[in-house]
Order: structure tokens, then sequence, then C-alpha cells
């Protein structure tokens, strides 16, 4: 009990001298800032309304003004706060044009100062000069352009092997009296391309050549059924009514671990109404008459699933999956599905169920590869591509109107407006802010006055 309470002592006094350290920091850094204060001197009112960025024409002050105009929403929110939070007499769209003058007037500046200056009359660019601003530009135009080729390419690095994890087959019969399952499977093997017999050809016609062998897998499913067939008497009487217009449909459904949010893809289709048997064998079928009715081509035996989540067949495909559908009779029903293509029977080591070729396609890793992947190309084109490129044009288009603007010989007297304007809401001279910005607002409205202020003599 004694060595207890030591221990919570020794526990108090630990957490009380870490208490005292922290108030000792926090004051030291206090005094700093006060000294700091002190030797600096305090601000004077009339200067609280510069911009740090806008302090000073410097390389580092110009490229990080770009990047602070450039940010998304940060230059917008910045002047809707100031305007909320200062008392001026400008209404929030002549805040924003003033802002806006203000921050043409010196980017001018900068580019008069770092770049004008130093160039003499007849000067040709420099080297470096082509470089950064010219070929740089040109190659990162064109990775933008290729970006999402290369992203859906299989020669992309970071793709990697994104296989088929599990799959299930359904069969539906429909009908203007409804629809019922017939045969539904998730039964089914995946077996790795290169795991096949060597001496089954499964690809003829040599549909796979252009893939790679580690993305293709053959999945085989059992020939019964994973599920009873419950229909009652009834149901099936009245069913079998409307089978004058039926139609069949099958679906592929398959998971595979990426794209996040695409893992689950579904392949539906209905088979071609010339294929359909003959509504009598499948009333046949239900009653009792008859075991099984033949279907022909009823999903295609070669399809892939594309880094975007998309399922497509091979359209060259000519063969497509036939199949007859048993009903068994006993004390449970059940149906079963048997591939009359014996080939395909061999190839699944016996199993003559559902049988398909799959080509997963490999796609990217990491966040921004499984971001990507779940666009398509024509969407990523649309969202990404098509974006950058409105923007590149709008910075390129109607430069002949931005003259008048930008290429100002001398925007000093402009400036020193601007500061006026922010000197006398400072003060709190609203009448004297108002007028000078209408000022500022008639120079610009009238080249000759803005070629006056601008001229250097």
């Amino acid at each position: 009990m004694l060595s207890l309470n030591m221990l919570g002592t020794h526990a108090y006094g630990s957490f009380a001298a870490g208490f005292l350290r922290a108030i000792y920091l926090t004051k030291a850094v206090s005094l700093a800032l006060q000294a700091m204060q002190i030797r600096h001197g305090i601000p004077n009112k009339s200067t609280l309304y510069r911009q740090f960025l806008t302090s000073e024409v410097s390389r580092v002050n110009y490229l990080g003004y770009r990047l602070y105009r450039a940010l998304p929403f940060l230059y917008e929110l910045r002047c809707v706060l100031d305007w909320s939070c200062t008392t001026t007499s400008l209404t929030m769209y002549d805040w924003l044009k003033l802002e806006d003058i203000n921050a043409s007037l010196y980017l001018v500046k900068c580019d008069n100062v770092l770049n004008r200056a130093t160039h003499k009359q007849g000067e040709k660019q420099t080297k470096m000069t082509k470089f950064c601003n010219g070929i740089c530009l040109f190659f990162i135009l064109i990775c933008v352009i290729w970006a999402p080729m290369m992203m859906y390419s299989s020669g992309n690095p970071t793709n990697i092997a994104n296989p088929i994890n599990d799959a299930s087959f359904q069969l539906d019969i429909k009908t203007a009296g409804g629809r019922l399952t017939l045969y539904y499977t998730t039964l089914c093997e995946r077996l790795a391309w290169d795991q096949v017999d060597s001496s089954v050809d499964l690809d003829p016609q040599h549909y796979l050549d252009s893939y790679n062998v580690n993305d293709i897998q053959l999945i085989c499913c059992q020939t019964d059924a994973s599920t009873l067939w419950l229909v009652p008497n009834a149901v099936q009487k009245q069913f079998t009514m409307s089978l004058s217009d039926m139609e069949i449909k099958f679906s592929w459904v398959l998971t595979r671990d990426r794209p996040k949010g695409k893992e689950t893809v579904k392949f539906e289709r209905s088979v071609d109404p010339l294929d359909l048997p003959n509504s009598s064998e499948v009333e046949g079928v239900l009653n009792g008459s008859f075991s099984s009715f033949r279907t022909f081509n009823i999903y295609p035996r070669f399809f892939r699933v594309t880094g975007s989540g998309e399922v497509r067949p091979f359209v060259m495909e000519v063969n497509d999956v036939s199949a007859d559908l048993v009903l068994h009779h006993g004390s449970s029903k059940w149906w079963s599905f048997h591939d009359i293509n014996s080939l395909d029977a061999y190839g699944c080591r016996g199993l003559s169920g559902p049988m398909a070729v799959i080509v997963s396609e490999e796609t990217p890793q990491g966040f921004l590869g499984e971001t990507l992947s779940k666009f398509s190309i024509w969407g990523l084109y649309i969202t990404f591509v098509l974006a950058v490129g409105r923007f590149i044009r709008l910075q390129c288009s109607d430069l002949r109107m931005r003259i008048p603007y930008e290429n100002l010989p001398l925007c000093d007297r402009l400036i020193a407006i601007c500061e006026d304007i922010y000197a006398a809401r400072a003060e709190g001279e609203l009448g004297v802010e108002e007028v000078l910005y209408w000022t500022l607002v008639k120079i610009y409205r009238s080249p000759h006055m803005l070629l006056e202020y601008t001229n250097p003599d």
C-alpha cells in the first residue's frame, strides 16, 4: 500500500514538473516575441493594409503571388472575408475590382522591373529562357495529352495484375407473366491460363495472342445449380401460359480487388430471339414432359474486364456458348447447365457447366492510380485534359485585349492611388476612399488618361 502511494506521488510530481516546463517555455516565447516587437517597432496603422507578398518587388514575391492567385478560391475567400470584416464605403463588386486592379498593377511592375528593365532592345532571348518557358511547357502539355493514354495502356509501370476473385452465373427466363431464375451457381473455379492443359486449344482463332498471359483466366462452373428449383406447380402452370413471348437472359457477376467502388461488375445480355428454343419445349420441361431444352449462342465465350470496370465481349468472336438446360426431378428439383462443346468441358477438367475465358486488365496501384482507374479514358479526358486545355486557352486567347492594361511603361502613379485608397480606408476616411476609387475608375475608362498616367516622361 505504501509503495502504491509513493508511486502516485512520483507520478503527480512528474506531471507538475512537466506542466511548469510548459508554462516556462510559453513565457520564454512570449518574451522573445515582445523583444522582436520592441526592436523592430510597432507597425503604423496606415501600413496595416499592406499585403506581405506585394510589399516589395522580387522574384520570390512574384512567384509567391502568382501561386497565391492560382490556388483555387483562396484569393476569392480572402477578398470576401476582408470586405465583410472591414469598414468601407465600397460595395463588394467595387472591392473586387479594386483588388483586381491592384493585383494586375503589381504583376505589371514585377514584369517591368525583373524582366523588361534588364532587356536591351534587339537582344535575343537566352537559351535558358527558351528552355524554361518554351521547352518545359511543351513537354508538360505533351504529358497532359498523353497521360490518360499512358494510364490505361499496358505499358503503365504502376500497373499490377487484377485477377477475378469470385464469379457467379445466372440464367433467367422472362415473359409477360414475370421472371424466373432457371439456373444459378456460385461454384465456379478460376484457372490461370498457364495452368490450362496445353493440349487443349481453347483459342483456335487466336483472340488472346495480344494479351498478357497473366491477365487471362478460365472460369469453369459446376454443371448443377447451387440452388434448388422451388417454384410451386401452380405458379409453373400459370407461367407457361405466357411463354409465347419469352426472353432468356444470362448474367455473369465478377469480383476483383480494384478499382475501389467498382470491385463487382456484371455482364448481362439477352439471347437473340432466333436462338431461343420453342416455347413448347420449355413448357414440356416445366410440366415434366421433357427433361431438357437446348439454347444456342447464349453468351460469348471470350470477354474482357477493363481497368475501369467495364465488361466488353470480343467483337470478332462468332462461336458463342450453347447449352442444354436440364430440369432434374426427384426428392428435390434443380436445374443443370450442360455446355454442348466437349472441348470446353475437357479444358475445364471435366466440368461442363458455364465457362468463359476472361481477360482482366491490369489496374494502376497507389492512391492516385486507384482514383483515376474509376474513370474511363473518355471521362478522364473530359474532366482533366479538356479542363487543362480550356484553362490554357483562356490564358492564351484575346491577348490583344490585355495590351492597354498589361503593357504599361510605368505604373507607379496608379499603384500610389491604390495605396492612397487603402490608407484612407485604414484611417477611416471613407469619403476620400470612395473619391479616389472613382478617380481610378475614371482613369481606366479613358485610354487617354491611362496613357498619361503611365507615361514614363
